[in-house]
C-alpha cells in the first residue's frame, strides 16, 4: 500500500494541482469529480483511500480517520486484529 501525504498551507490549496505530489495527482482529479469533492473540497484534514484508480472512501477529521478510515484500511489490507 502506498501512502501519500499532501500538506497545503491552506484548505483552498487542496484544490490546486501544484500542491499535490505528481504521483498523487490522479487521486486529486478523482476526488474533485466525486460527490465529496464537489460538496466540500477544502475540508481538512481529509483522508482519501484510492484503490485501482477509484476512490474507495473519503473522510474528514480525526473521528473520520479513527471511526471509518482506519478500519477500512485494515479491511482492505487484511490486517484487522
Amino acid at each position: 500500500m502506498d501512502y501519500q501525504v499532501v500538506h497545503p498551507a491552506t484548505g483552498d490549496l487542496v484544490m490546486v494541482e501544484g500542491s499535490w505530489p505528481a504521483a498523487a495527482r490522479p487521486i486529486r482529479a478523482a476526488f474533485l469529480e466525486s460527490e465529496d469533492g464537489k460538496k466540500s473540497p477544502n475540508a481538512t484534514p481529509r483522508f482519501i483511500l484510492f484503490q485501482d484508480g477509484k476512490i474507495v472512501l473519503t473522510v474528514t477529521g480525526n473521528a473520520g480517520w479513527k471511526d471509518k478510515m482506519w478500519p477500512r484500511i485494515q479491511e482492505v489490507t487484511a490486517t484487522k486484529a
